[in-house]
């Protein structure tokens, strides 16, 4: 089995939950499990992967579940109780809180001092930098620093996919993106690194999502479960479009080119309406070309922020690809489309060109995928983002491809959002780092969802919901800001 370096801040780790940085983070670094090495899910390979389960030796509290201080942390670590974690979350308004409800207590930690916490992350000889170096693991109060307690790194344990706790909130909202921000912007002694990068542009994070929910994305973004929707439709998603990303006519000053070069007696200009009118009711202009000629010379007027590519069974251009990585490299976005071998040759192509990455593949998957916490790898599930804000219930399609990875750092670069049936990725994202350039990537495996069964589970609402993601609406807010602040 494949491990991951562990994480440097252990189960304090703020990026594992954070709504920008938990995919990439979480695919690149372990955690330890809060069940330990009782954890029910321990041989189960993604589970293996990302998270360890270190032996937690302390004894079984004598009052079990009839304890008193189950909300107490530090009793927590210290006893084992049945069915219980060994160790607390924390809660997202930590102090703040208003919360006080035992359920809740009995989850979620808020900033009281834990004297002792061992948890120990090893994997591997050759694998893990801290591997026989001494480390640290902090005394927890949110916001304020206190003592450092040393201890040994151990030998190495298998590493699993935590997905028995979340947070108070199944979904990353813009709340909880917020705690995290300031929990870091104060220094919060989670890292071992007390001068750690990260400290520092939160407030103008959170003043940028704020400027996000006001005027483009809904007051749901980010939820995929929805508890008090206005009514729900046969797939268990909620209907309105009050759940979709984006809001309604927000996005009136962008454009989407839609390139498709795919076409078939279903798949033609009445079909291909469907979506285009999706894209219009946000607010997008859209043009729609059919030919890699017409996509060349459109992507390089810079009339278009994002462009849809609908691949086809082979590459007439030989000028095409390099058109196309120039678009992404200048900031343009793509909505990668591909279907089963050979009608994926286009985003194939593109994929190899940046990441090494191919697709190939004719799985005939025709189910549903389900929303779960940190699922994205795990069969027939995918996970929290933004592009999956009000879907939890969502069509696979009916021929799918998949992503072949040449080396370990293709895979950590474009990073697995759902997993089809057949366990292979369906769905994945590219977000460059704010200092970068380039656009924002989102490659989709099977495209016939397009046109057919179009009305199926979420997939309407994932399409727009993608569309209105890739913008990179959050970078543009800043570029306007800085703009504005330099004059």
């Amino acid at each position: 089995m494949e491990h991951l370096i562990p994480c440097k801040d252990s189960i304090y780790c703020l990026d594992q939950y954070s709504t920008e940085k938990s995919l990439s983070h979480n695919q690149t670094y372990s955690h330890p499990c809060r069940f330990s090495e009782l954890c029910r899910n321990i041989h189960d390979v993604p589970h293996g992967i990302q998270f360890t389960h270190n032996k937690h030796d302390v004894p079984q509290c004598k009052y079990d579940m009839n304890c008193s201080n189950l909300t107490d942390p530090a009793h927590r670590s210290s006893y084992r109780h049945t069915g219980l974690s060994d160790y607390l979350v924390p809660c997202r308004n930590q102090q703040q809180c208003r919360n006080s409800t035992f359920e809740h207590r009995k989850k979620y930690f808020h900033g009281e001092k834990i004297n002792t916490l061992t948890v120990n992350q090893n994997i591997p000889k050759g694998k893990n930098e801290l591997a026989n170096r001494e480390v640290h693991c902090f005394i927890i109060i949110v916001g304020v620093s206190k003592t450092k307690t040393n201890f040994e790194s151990r030998n190495s344990q298998n590493q699993s996919q935590q997905d028995h706790f979340h947070s108070s909130q199944r979904d990353h909202t813009a709340q909880r993106s917020r705690f995290y921000e300031q929990s870091r912007a104060k220094k919060s002694s989670y890292g071992l690194n007390e001068q750690s990068s990260h400290v520092g542009p939160f407030e103008n994070e959170e003043s940028d999502r704020k400027d996000l929910l006001t005027t483009f994305y809904t007051e749901v973004a980010g939820k995929s479960s929805i508890i008090d929707a206005r009514g729900y439709d046969q797939y268990h998603n909620p209907v309105g479009r009050i759940y979709d990303l984006g809001r309604d006519g927000a996005f009136s000053d962008f454009n989407i080119l839609i390139a498709q070069f795919y076409i078939d007696s279903e798949f033609n200009d009445t079909a291909m309406k469907v979506p285009i009118d999706a894209l219009k009711v946000k607010g997008f202009q859209v043009k729609h070309v059919k030919t890699e000629n017409e996509c060349i010379t459109e992507m390089a007027s810079n009339c278009h922020q994002i462009v849809w590519i609908i691949s086809t069974n082979q590459i007439q251009n030989p000028s095409f690809i390099s058109a196309l990585t120039k678009y992404n490299s200048n900031g343009g976005a793509i909505f990668l489309f591909a279907d089963n071998a050979p009608w994926l040759c286009h985003a194939s192509e593109f994929l190899r060109t940046k990441f090494g990455i191919t697709l190939e593949g004719d799985y005939y998957g025709d189910k549903t995928l389900a929303y779960k916490e940190n699922g994205h790898q795990q069969t027939g599930y995918f996970g929290q983002h933004d592009i999956f804000t009000g879907i939890e219930n969502l069509y696979e399609g009916i021929t799918i491809c998949h992503p072949i990875y040449s080396t370990p750092a293709s895979r950590t670069k474009f990073t697995i959002i759902a997993t089809a049936t057949d366990g292979n990725s369906s769905i994945a994202v590219y977000d460059p780092q704010t200092t970068s350039t380039e656009g924002r990537l989102c490659l989709d495996c099977g495209f016939t969802k397009l046109y057919r069964k179009w009305d199926s589970a979420g997939t309407a609402r994932y399409i727009v919901n993608a569309s209105c993601w890739l913008l990179g609406i959050e970078k543009r807010l800043k570029q306007t800001k800085q703009s504005q602040n330099k004059k």
